[in-house]
């Protein structure tokens, strides 16, 4: 296997060539590119038209995009230094393809920017979009390229980088920093499709939805002021990002009501992962003293649209709350026994 080299990174122009020296209709190509992606409202869709848009330069063979992990997130010992998902969808935790290997070659180092590498005999080029994201974001790009194409690939890199930087800011929440609820929708729909597709999956690989309820929150605001919630919603998102794993997605639903995606687990280990996590937050010290939490979840495999699975999920809340709360409530061992109470006038104070 031959070594592999690193090229610069580009800062400006990558070649000698200025812009103004460019092919008329390349200018005018790239133009219309940059106008495509500054179009895009949302990280998923722009990272699908910066693909596509790869693919359609001279000399390029495949692009594929990646979010990027660091380890300091993770409790186990002996794991990569860095973790990935692939775009748009990767549910297996600590993923690998054809390109980790390289992936970890080029960003262990690197502070951002374009990267040309020779790798295996094989020209690549790797997209490093490290400033105001979380998390990072790569792209790697199998490809020969022309100076002219160089060029118009530092300008495309620094659209997506900007427009990625924006978007991101958007999808989450601005206190804890955990994704919001505009970009659960379109999560759960991929993961639905994914379940439809393959019918054939095993138990181990299914995935959940979890609501996670601060029990009392109300009162914390009330008692101690806004200020002091704010920084129980920040510690408890914290302990979120400590606890679960990087092929988890983590969510501010609103308020005090947190969510959680887990994949490719059984119902079982749903539920001690889960579980655990509920202990984790009655062990911990806040700013206020001590704080539970309510948990209920249910499967997305099982579920046939969003709104059924968030009502099972939030049924499955509404019985931790009614055993006591500080439990942690699987749907199916509640189905029948809570959506009559749910949906038939009881009321219990869940907040």
């Amino acid at each position: 296997m031959s070594q592999p080299t690193r090229g610069p990174i580009f800062c400006g122009n990558p070649t000698a060539i200025a812009a103004d020296e460019l092919d008329p209709r390349a200018m005018q190509f790239a133009f219309s590119l940059s106008a495509e992606l500054v179009g895009c409202t949302d990280y998923h869709s722009l990272t699908h038209k910066l693909i596509q848009m790869l693919s359609q330069l001279p000399g390029v063979e495949y692009a594929a995009a990646y979010e990027v992990f660091s380890q300091a997130i993770r409790h186990e010992q002996q794991v990569p230094k860095l973790l990935f998902r692939r775009f748009p969808l990767s549910l297996d935790d600590n993923y690998q393809d054809e390109n980790t290997a390289l992936l970890r070659f080029g960003l262990e180092s690197s502070c951002g920017g374009i990267r040309e590498l020779e790798w295996c005999g094989e020209s690549y080029f790797l997209l490093d979009v490290l400033k105001e994201v979380n998390p990072r974001r790569a792209v790697v790009i199998k490809a020969r390229l022309n100076a002219h194409y160089k060029i118009i690939l530092q300008g495309l890199f620094e659209v997506y980088s900007y427009q990625t930087a924006l978007l991101d800011r958007k999808e989450r929440d601005l206190l804890t920093q955990l994704l919001n609820r505009q970009s659960l929708d379109h999560l759960i729909s991929q993961i639905l499709e994914h379940f439809r597709s393959s019918p054939e999956l095993q138990p181990s690989h299914d995935s959940w939805l979890a609501v996670l309820d601060i029990d009392y929150f109300k009162k914390v605001n009330d008692e101690f002021g806004h200020l002091f919630g704010d920084e129980v919603l920040i510690h408890f998102a914290n302990l979120m990002k400590q606890h679960f794993r990087i092929s988890d997605y983590l969510f501010r639903f609103g308020g005090e009501e947190f969510l959680v995606v887990l994949n490719r687990v059984t119902e079982r280990q749903a539920y001690e992962i889960l579980d655990d996590f509920r202990t984790a937050v009655a062990d911990h010290t806040f700013p206020s003293g001590r704080i539970t939490t309510s948990v209920g979840f249910a499967s997305i495999g099982a579920a046939s649209n969003i709104s059924s699975l968030l009502e099972r999920a939030d049924m499955a809340v509404y019985a931790a709350k009614d055993k006591g709360r500080n439990q942690t409530v699987n749907y199916v061992t509640i189905a029948d026994d809570y959506s009559a109470k749910r949906f038939g006038g009881d009321d219990i104070e869940l907040f």
